[in-house]
């Protein structure tokens, strides 16, 4: 019987850490629950470091959240992920979060920050 890795969490972390933005059906028929979050990128982020924080049961002095979190990041002025523009067109534009437990609350601003791609959805998992 071979022994797990101890630095690897086990399954579903270990697969999480290996997903990206190739699963595009899956962050689309994610965008049709109202069940996940949605916070802007307002004020350079301060809006995601405080939803990190409280929403992760109050960050501990390490900065470290207590609870695994999953929301969106849109930016400002553009109201969730997506829009339809003046030409009746879909416009694309987020950034899905999932973060485990123990990661730190800059982490999450700083990956959120590096995530945001123009034009289009992105996934982007923060381990501990």
């Amino acid at each position: 019987m071979s022994q797990l890795n101890s630095s690897v969490k086990p399954w579903p972390l270990s697969v999480a850490r290996s997903t990206g933005s190739e699963n595009q059906d899956l962050l689309h028929a994610l965008l049709c629950s109202s069940a996940i979050d949605e916070i802007s990128d307002v004020d350079d982020y301060d809006a995601v470091r405080s939803y990190a924080t409280h929403q992760g049961l109050k960050a501990d002095e390490s900065g470290k959240i207590a609870i695994g979190l999953i929301f969106w990041v849109y930016p400002t002025t553009l109201h969730g992920p997506y829009h339809e523009n003046e030409r009746r067109g879909i416009e694309k534009h987020g950034v899905l979060l999932t973060v485990e437990s123990g990661a730190s609350v800059d982490e999450v601003v700083k990956r959120v920050k590096d995530g945001v791609r123009p034009n289009e959805i992105v996934h982007v998992h923060i381990c501990a």
